[in-house]
């Protein structure tokens, strides 16, 4: 037996004292992204998809409902976009597509329509401006552009069969043969960026999940897979200090392009695995290292997810009170 990696301790003892630190008031979804403020969209829906993740989200009916009338108050009637309330969070397609999967994951909708998806939907030349407006120069937040509408669009079954059709032929056709994430900013035409960076790869993960929760395959696993085996850290993470939402990117490019890949380089994306758990482990177990370094709701998320998605994979590799759920494969978007 090989060394297996136990998060029972953060998930039964050190993640319910620090989960409280943002509380925020008395109803069920009341949490505030940073300590001692106001409830906001991102505090309530981080702690739901920590709880979803970690499998601790048995809830009734009128929970749901008190949950998902927390998340919905933070909607505009007149777009359908919700607002934050921290600025220097993500952009509103983010905001939006976190939000509707949150409540996706506890069967609700959107209080409001959002009238922009007719425009959106209305042909080819409506699709394509929006497409190429996006800053694919630096794409990593741009992805949440490029996954985030469409993922809407999935979780509320409002996309038509044509636009997925040409989503998906338009990713293709741009996907870069030499990496198979996207590099087609004019820092990349310029090159400025000569090699792929954690960046491509996380700006990269946001499409493959679309894929993935729409039945498609993506091009070019075996590239995939070469440059993030080739961007993971001697840490095991793919940056530095902590594990966040970035390490999940990493993780998920690996194991779903292998799937596709069919076990290409199969051993060492088990032993990226094994690394990145051992520095999960160490950090998120490590009480005072936890709660020094995780001070908002929004960094652990991604972090459970990584987890979850090893477990998913390699189940004998993590041990957890009951299996971890990967939430992408219930609502698109993280």
């Amino acid at each position: 037996m090989g060394k297996v990696f136990d998060f029972t301790h953060l998930q039964e003892t050190l993640y319910p004292e620090w989960v409280e630190q943002f509380r925020s008031g008395p109803g069920i979804g009341d949490f505030s992204y940073a300590i001692d403020g106001p409830t906001s969209l991102y505090g309530t829906t981080d702690v739901l998809f920590c709880r979803a993740i970690m499998n601790d989200l048995q809830l009734t009916d009128q929970e749901k409902d008190d949950w998902a009338g927390c998340i919905n108050q933070f909607q505009k009637r007149d777009t359908g976009w919700y607002k934050k309330r921290y600025t220097y969070t993500h952009s509103k397609q983010h905001t939006t597509a976190y939000a509707v999967a949150a409540l996706h994951l506890i069967d609700r909708k959107p209080a409001h329509e959002f009238p922009w998806i007719a425009k959106l939907l209305s042909g080819k030349k409506q699709m394509e401006r929006w497409i190429e407006r996006i800053p694919w120069s630096i794409i990593w937040p741009g992805s949440h552009i490029v996954s985030g509408i469409p993922a809407i669009l999935a979780m509320l079954d409002k996309g038509s069969q044509e636009f997925y059709d040409w989503y998906f032929d338009w990713l293709d056709r741009e996907a870069d043969p030499k990496s198979g994430y996207w590099c087609r900013g004019w820092i990349h035409k310029l090159g400025v960026i000569k090699t792929p960076t954690k960046h491509e790869m996380g700006g990269a993960f946001h499409m493959y999940y679309v894929y993935e929760f729409l039945n498609r395959s993506w091009r070019y696993p075996e590239k995939i897979i070469d440059h993030t085996l080739r961007l993971q850290l001697p840490t095991g993470l793919w940056d530095k200090d902590v594990t966040y939402c970035i390490d999940l990117d990493g993780i998920y490019c690996l194991t779903r392009s292998n799937r596709i890949a069919g076990g290409y380089r199969e051993k060492e994306i088990y032993q990226a695995c094994v690394d990145y758990l051992a520095a999960a482990e160490k950090i998120l177990n490590d009480r005072d290292y936890f709660f020094e370094h995780y001070t908002n709701t929004h960094i652990l998320p991604g972090a459970l997810a990584a987890i979850a998605e090893c477990q998913k994979f390699y189940p004998e590799l993590v041990k957890t009170p009951t299996p971890w759920i990967q939430t992408l494969d219930r609502a698109c978007f993280i």
